[in-house]
């Protein structure tokens, strides 16, 4: 009998141990291909080389607005 109950918590612990390594490898391998989506997503972005040039306006105020 106690032979046999050794033998059921041994199998019930390496159990334990394959399934959380299997676990931690899954957890591993979704990071690994979420890196991996988000560098592509990074490298299909276009780029601009050169910057847009925007025109800047310098505000004086309401008043001065009016005089041109």
């Amino acid at each position: 009998m106690n032979q046999s109950v050794y033998v059921s918590l041994s199998l019930i612990g390496l159990v334990g141990i394959v399934g959380a390594g299997v676990a931690v490898g899954s957890g591993v391998g979704m990071m690994t291909m979420q890196l991996a989506a988000a560098e592509q997503q990074e490298q299909a972005k276009a780029v601009a080389h050169t910057p847009v040039e925007r025109k800047i306006t310098v505000s004086k105020g309401f008043a001065a607005s009016a005089e041109q």
